[in-house]
């Protein structure tokens, strides 16, 4: 079979979308869609070094670096740990979309699909990807509309506005969250410092690092498995839930340490939102 180079980067450049798409809903990443289009370019155009007449072991080499940036361009910048997992993810999911395709090719030969290398060849024209690109698009959508999301789920974005600032809290559903303001009675959020530091009052600030400060401090007692403690909270100008705009009655609490290896900034407990009964959440998928 002959091989050309665009069909070849064409085919690897939808593959890789698929794949990197695949790796930010299983880890809850949150990159734009141009990131995940740029780094489906940079493996498609990383699938080129599969024509190289190379040993199996720098084969392997070479896959593992084209992971390596593809998903850096998809995803950078990210906490190291959760870096090197998405790399792993992208790279084993590939092998696994590979190793699919030599099962249908020894058992249903094709004439024009092959692996090459590290990539899959598909030879379809140009034209005919884009058109079957039209189609898919135009038929997920019809889905999307007939079948729309359960207004159950596991993450919620949550916009937060306070003294002229805003920031966007990336949330995980805990119902094991239960905190509450203790005169007010009130929900709490839970979430990151890092994230949450534009719109925290600066008295809050300083108290978690220790310094001393007059202004008055409202505080969430709360108990975990093996410690328990006080969580600086305040209440803050607007929380809006970013998918539908809806206004959500709630304290905001600043956790000093990480709730997560980066998949996600905050907490809350949506059985604490009652009158919020159309909660579209979401796994990030239009961030």
């Amino acid at each position: 079979m002959t091989v050309y180079a665009d069909v070849l980067v064409l085919t690897n450049l939808y593959l890789d979308f698929f794949l990197l798409w695949c790796v930010k809903a299983f880890l809850h990443l949150r990159p734009k869609k141009g990131r995940l289009v740029l780094g489906a370019l940079a493996g498609g155009l990383s699938s080129l070094l599969s024509l190289a007449t190379l040993s199996r072991p720098l084969l392997l080499l070479i896959g593992a670096v084209c992971a390596l940036v593809t998903a850096a361009a998809a995803f950078a910048p990210l906490k190291l740990f959760l870096f090197f997992k998405s790399v792993l993810l992208f790279w084993l999911f590939s092998f696994l979309l590979a190793g699919f395709f030599l099962f249908l090719l020894t058992f249903f030969p094709v004439g024009n699909a092959a692996v090459v290398g590290n990539a899959i060849y598909l030879n379809f024209s140009p034209l005919f990807l884009f058109g079957a690109t039209c189609v898919s698009y135009l038929f997920l959508s019809l889905l999307y509309r007939l079948f729309p999301k359960p207004t159950v789920g596991r993450f919620c974005r949550l916009r937060i506005e306070h003294g002229g600032k805003s920031v966007s809290l990336f949330c995980k559903a805990d119902t094991g969250c239960s905190l509450r303001e203790p005169f007010s009675g009130l929900p709490v959020i839970v979430g990151e410092v890092r994230t949450l530091r534009e719109v925290a009052p600066p008295g809050m600030l300083d108290f978690l690092t220790g310094k001393t400060t007059q202004e008055p401090l409202r505080l969430i007692p709360f108990s975990t498995v093996g410690s328990n403690g006080l969580l600086p909270a305040f209440q803050a100008d607007r929380v809006i839930l970013e998918k539908t705009g809806e206004p959500l009655d709630c304290y905001i609490a600043l956790c000093p340490k990480p709730l997560s290896a980066g998949e996600y900034d905050g907490l809350y407990n949506p059985d604490l939102f009652p009158s919020q009964t159309d909660f579209h959440l979401q796994g990030g998928t239009d961030l």
